[in-house]
């Protein structure tokens, strides 16, 4: 019984998400035209700065 109730209450929490999202685009990533929220500190693994937080961009 316990099962039941918990699987109701995850479907229901799946559909009313889904619902609630259903007009929103998905967007993925910086949009075009948007300025980057920072610059990037990445950990270079190869290339001359490996080893080193530099970005490169």
């Amino acid at each position: 019984m316990r099962h039941r109730i918990a699987m109701s209450l995850v479907a229901t929490a799946v559909l009313a998400i889904a619902v609630g999202t259903a007009g929103d685009a998905l967007k993925s990533g910086p949009q075009t035209g948007k300025s980057l929220p920072g610059p990037f500190h990445p950990l270079n693994v190869t290339g001359g700065q490996a080893g080193k937080k530099h970005c490169l961009v």
